[in-house]
């Protein structure tokens, strides 16, 4: 009976550690799965505000890394009295980036710091999670445990940026059996809860190997009361960017 004592606390002391050292490994599996670097997408977002009235939008999204320098390059395609706007976020690795708002109605471009704040005003909640794409160093993993979630069973994790804790931390809801993410909720860094993104109907990408993307997604904006269901109509590839590719132009060919 001692004997089966000492099992039972060592278990409970042993499973929480093994469950936080494989958190990382987790997250690992999952991130590795998605295209999120050199690609080109087609969105549809459907915008739906809190009292139920609603606005579509298309985008051309490329998204590329070129060297240490990440590049994001949006363009509206509807609707008709927006198609062309352009916006390119550049993010480098050692200090605050930048974000270019072309604008064909003028001709002008309007440049400004992506700090937290521009970047919510030009985020349209498409990305799975920037997590995904950074550096793991730079992010710390604990495991929360098994929750289910539309009758999947998946591993609950907690991730935080080490380097950018005034964004709080994000929790993530991975399928035990396919690693795929199916929910993420970011929350303030007083712990209140931010937006809630979920993800559905994964496809397979092209010809690359293990690679998948979920190609409907629901974010809610939870300050805002407003919620994007998001499609993608395509995706592909890009391992050809260059910085050319991101220049500001009236529309991507």
């Amino acid at each position: 009976m001692l004997k089966l004592k000492l099992i039972v606390c060592f278990l409970a002391f042993y499973s929480p550690v093994m469950g936080q050292n494989n958190a990382a490994e987790i997250f690992g599996k999952a991130a590795d799965q998605l295209l999120t670097e050199n690609l080109e997408l087609s969105l549809e977002i459907k915008e739906i505000t809190s009292n139920g009235k609603s606005k579509d939008k298309q985008y051309n999204v490329l998204i590329g890394k070129l060297g240490e320098v990440e590049k994001t390059k949006t363009v509206i395609q509807h609707p008709d009295k927006l198609k062309g706007i352009t916006i390119v976020i550049t993010s480098y690795p050692d200090e605050p980036g930048l974000i270019e708002i072309f604008t064909p109605a003028n001709g002008k471009i309007r440049k400004m710091k992506a700090t937290s704040k521009n970047m919510d005003l030009v985020n349209s909640g498409v990305s799975i999670s920037n997590y995904t794409s950074k550096d793991r160093n730079q992010l710390s993993f604990d495991f929360k445990g098994n929750e289910e979630f539309e009758g999947k069973s998946c591993y609950k994790l907690q991730v935080n940026d080490v380097l950018d804790l005034e964004n709080g931390e994000t929790e993530y809801l991975i399928e035990e059996n396919t690693y795929r993410i199916l929910k993420i909720i970011a929350y303030d860094k007083d712990g209140t809860e931010k937006s809630i993104t979920t993800y559905s109907d994964f496809q397979a990408i092209g010809q690359l190997k293990g690679k998948i993307q979920p190609m409907f997604m629901v974010n809610k904006d939870l300050k805002k009361a407003k919620h994007n269901e998001i499609k993608v109509l395509k995706i592909k590839a890009r391992p050809d960017l260059k910085e050319e590719n991101f220049s500001i132009e009236p529309v991507i060919n």
